[in-house]
Protein backbone atom coordinates (compact mmCIF):
# COMPACT_ATOMS: atom_id res chain seq x y z
CA UNK A 1 0.00 0.00 0.00
CA UNK A 2 1.34 3.09 -1.12
CA UNK A 3 0.14 6.19 1.24
CA UNK A 4 1.82 9.02 -1.05
CA UNK A 5 1.32 9.15 -5.26
CA UNK A 6 4.15 8.57 -7.24
CA UNK A 7 3.87 12.40 -8.50
CA UNK A 8 4.87 13.42 -4.71
CA UNK A 9 7.20 11.01 -4.62
CA UNK A 10 8.90 12.88 -7.44
CA UNK A 11 8.12 15.58 -5.68
CA UNK A 12 10.16 14.41 -2.44
CA UNK A 13 13.08 13.22 -4.37
CA UNK A 14 13.39 16.58 -6.44
CA UNK A 15 13.66 18.12 -3.11
CA UNK A 16 16.17 16.10 -2.01
CA UNK A 17 18.19 16.70 -5.29
CA UNK A 18 17.38 20.36 -5.13
CA UNK A 19 18.84 20.76 -1.76
CA UNK A 20 22.07 19.14 -2.25
CA UNK A 21 22.51 21.30 -5.57
CA UNK A 22 22.13 24.60 -3.36
CA UNK A 23 25.58 25.96 -4.04
CA UNK A 24 25.23 24.86 -8.41
CA UNK A 25 22.18 27.24 -8.63
CA UNK A 26 18.97 26.76 -10.60
CA UNK A 27 18.81 22.77 -11.99
CA UNK A 28 16.99 22.02 -14.50
CA UNK A 29 13.59 19.76 -14.98
CA UNK A 30 15.27 18.50 -17.68
CA UNK A 31 18.38 17.43 -15.55
CA UNK A 32 15.81 16.11 -12.48
CA UNK A 33 14.01 13.97 -14.81
CA UNK A 34 16.60 12.21 -16.08
CA UNK A 35 18.17 11.21 -12.87
CA UNK A 36 14.86 10.54 -11.05
CA UNK A 37 13.51 8.54 -14.35
CA UNK A 38 10.02 10.31 -14.92
CA UNK A 39 8.75 11.93 -17.66
CA UNK A 40 10.21 15.79 -18.16
CA UNK A 41 6.75 17.22 -18.47
CA UNK A 42 5.22 15.49 -15.74
CA UNK A 43 8.19 16.02 -13.19
CA UNK A 44 7.93 20.36 -14.77
CA UNK A 45 3.97 20.41 -13.52
CA UNK A 46 4.76 18.39 -10.36
CA UNK A 47 7.45 21.24 -9.90
CA UNK A 48 4.80 24.34 -10.80
CA UNK A 49 2.81 22.88 -8.29
CA UNK A 50 5.83 23.51 -5.74
CA UNK A 51 6.33 27.15 -6.44
CA UNK A 52 2.42 28.26 -5.45
CA UNK A 53 3.03 27.47 -1.58
CA UNK A 54 6.67 28.90 -1.87
CA UNK A 55 8.68 26.14 -1.32
CA UNK A 56 10.35 26.25 -4.90
CA UNK A 57 11.25 29.56 -6.87
CA UNK A 58 12.11 29.43 -10.93
CA UNK A 59 14.33 31.15 -12.97
CA UNK A 60 14.04 31.44 -16.46
CA UNK A 61 17.21 31.86 -19.40
CA UNK A 62 20.08 30.29 -19.96
CA UNK A 63 20.98 29.16 -16.36
CA UNK A 64 17.40 28.91 -15.50
CA UNK A 65 15.36 26.21 -13.67
CA UNK A 66 13.68 25.57 -10.12
CA UNK A 67 15.32 26.33 -6.67
CA UNK A 68 14.52 26.19 -3.13
CA UNK A 69 12.52 29.04 -1.94
CA UNK A 70 13.81 28.43 1.90
CA UNK A 71 16.36 26.68 3.13
CA UNK A 72 15.97 22.55 3.53
CA UNK A 73 15.23 23.28 7.67
CA UNK A 74 12.00 25.11 6.80
CA UNK A 75 10.57 22.91 4.66
CA UNK A 76 8.72 19.78 5.61
CA UNK A 77 7.54 16.62 4.45
CA UNK A 78 3.94 17.60 4.85
CA UNK A 79 4.80 20.94 3.14
CA UNK A 80 5.32 18.80 -0.38
CA UNK A 81 3.14 16.23 -0.03
CA UNK A 82 0.24 18.46 0.64
CA UNK A 83 1.36 20.40 -2.44
CA UNK A 84 1.21 17.44 -4.49
CA UNK A 85 -1.65 15.31 -2.61
CA UNK A 86 -3.60 17.17 -0.83
CA UNK A 87 -4.16 16.48 2.90
CA UNK A 88 -7.18 14.53 2.33
CA UNK A 89 -5.60 11.08 3.20
CA UNK A 90 -5.67 12.34 6.77
CA UNK A 91 -9.68 12.31 7.11
CA UNK A 92 -9.63 9.22 4.96
CA UNK A 93 -11.13 5.97 6.52
CA UNK A 94 -8.70 3.14 6.58
CA UNK A 95 -11.15 0.60 4.69
CA UNK A 96 -12.01 4.05 1.86
CA UNK A 97 -15.66 3.38 3.72
CA UNK A 98 -17.90 7.43 3.06
CA UNK A 99 -19.13 8.28 6.57
CA UNK A 100 -17.15 6.20 8.67
CA UNK A 101 -16.95 7.31 12.06
CA UNK A 102 -19.77 9.97 11.61
CA UNK A 103 -22.22 7.34 11.32
CA UNK A 104 -20.89 3.79 12.35
CA UNK A 105 -16.80 3.39 12.40
CA UNK A 106 -15.08 0.34 10.44
CA UNK A 107 -13.52 -2.13 12.75
CA UNK A 108 -10.15 -0.30 11.91
CA UNK A 109 -11.34 3.29 12.91
CA UNK A 110 -9.87 3.79 15.99
CA UNK A 111 -6.70 2.20 14.98
CA UNK A 112 -6.60 4.15 11.98
CA UNK A 113 -7.43 7.06 13.39
CA UNK A 114 -4.61 7.17 16.19
CA UNK A 115 -1.65 5.94 13.84
CA UNK A 116 -3.28 8.56 10.87
CA UNK A 117 -2.50 11.58 13.63
CA UNK A 118 0.86 10.00 14.05
CA UNK A 119 1.84 9.62 10.41
CA UNK A 120 0.42 13.66 10.14
CA UNK A 121 2.65 14.90 12.95
CA UNK A 122 5.99 13.10 11.90
CA UNK A 123 5.77 14.62 8.56
CA UNK A 124 4.99 18.00 10.10
CA UNK A 125 7.60 17.19 12.13
CA UNK A 126 10.11 16.09 9.61
CA UNK A 127 12.42 18.85 7.61
CA UNK A 128 14.07 18.53 4.65
CA UNK A 129 17.64 19.15 6.74
CA UNK A 130 16.89 16.23 9.22
CA UNK A 131 16.10 14.18 5.65
CA UNK A 132 19.51 15.37 4.58
CA UNK A 133 21.02 14.48 7.53
CA UNK A 134 20.13 10.82 8.02
CA UNK A 135 20.84 9.95 4.32
CA UNK A 136 23.97 8.85 3.25
CA UNK A 137 25.71 9.34 0.48
CA UNK A 138 25.08 5.90 -1.41
CA UNK A 139 21.52 5.95 -0.90
CA UNK A 140 21.01 8.81 -2.85
CA UNK A 141 23.32 8.01 -5.75
CA UNK A 142 21.74 4.81 -5.55
CA UNK A 143 18.49 5.77 -5.89
CA UNK A 144 18.66 8.86 -7.31
CA UNK A 145 21.33 8.34 -9.89
CA UNK A 146 22.76 11.81 -9.93
CA UNK A 147 26.05 12.40 -10.74
CA UNK A 148 28.34 14.18 -8.52
CA UNK A 149 27.82 17.97 -11.02
CA UNK A 150 25.16 19.81 -12.28
CA UNK A 151 25.82 20.19 -15.85
CA UNK A 152 26.17 23.45 -17.53
CA UNK A 153 23.83 24.83 -19.90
Amino acid sequence: MRLISQGAQYAISAIIAISKHTEDGAVSASYLSKSLNCPTAYLSQILAKLKEPGILKSQRGLNGGVYLAKSAEDITMMDVIAAIDGTEFFNKCFMGIEGCGHIEPCPFHAFWSMERKKIEKWLKETTFEQVDQNMTQTWFDLRLQFSNSVPSF
